[in-house]
């Protein structure tokens, strides 16, 4: 099941959601009704379960249920990752989702490495061996960018392997901002950035 996520990363602002008036104290309590099989919907004005609020981060994307977001590490601005609590430390960090300003492929080129060959054509520098082709798209009526490369992976029992890993990396622009959505080697990352890139939409200032 996969849980809609609206961040709104504006200073200050919360979400609250309208619901029915409190029933009648000396009313009996209605039986429970069972849990929707729709996707529930959830907002947060904070990046995820740490309570940071990265300004900037107008976007909403859905993800699976279960699934946590907080600030990237260091001094990024407006990034948050996708991580799975009950994962395995070394896969619990599944896709990081990050706004830049700036077009779509001025974006894709400094940030994914997605340039143009002698040829003209799209393709990845990222990544080892031969470039791959990268793929437009468009979600949501915004324009978009993707390919899947092979990158490296780190296992705590065997160790790094340069060239033993998948990744997704994916540009989606409005125009004057541009969101880059990259996934971490391992499968779950790979799996868990589609939903993501699929359903980015950007929310309006204010």
């Amino acid at each position: 099941m996969r849980t809609p996520l609206v961040l709104a990363l504006l200073s200050g602002f919360a979400m609250t959601a309208c619901g029915p008036a409190s029933p009648d104290p000396a009313s009996p309590a209605p039986a429970a009704a069972p849990a929707p099989a729709a996707p529930a919907s959830s907002s947060a004005s904070a990046a995820g379960s740490t309570g940071a609020e990265p300004a900037g981060l107008r976007i909403a994307f859905d993800h699976g249920a279960g699934m946590g977001l907080r600030p990237c590490d260091g001094d990024a601005p407006d990034c948050v990752v996708l991580f799975d609590p009950a994962a395995e430390p070394h896969l619990r960090e599944l896709v990081t989702v990050q706004v830049f300003n700036g077009p779509l492929e001025a974006v894709a080129a400094s940030q994914a490495g997605f340039e143009r060959n002698a040829e003209g054509r799209l393709m990845t520098t990222y990544g080892r061996f031969e470039p791959v082709a990268v793929e437009r798209f468009e979600v949501n009526g915004k324009p978009g960018m993707r390919a899947v490369i092979t990158c490296g992976i780190s296992d705590p029992e065997t160790g790094f392997h340069a060239g033993a890993g998948e990744c997704l990396w994916a540009v989606v622009s409005e125009g004057a901002r541009s969101v880059v959505i990259s996934s971490s080697g391992f499968p779950n990352g790979l799996e868990a950035a589609g939903p993501v890139v699929s359903s980015m939409r950007f929310l309006p200032a204010g």
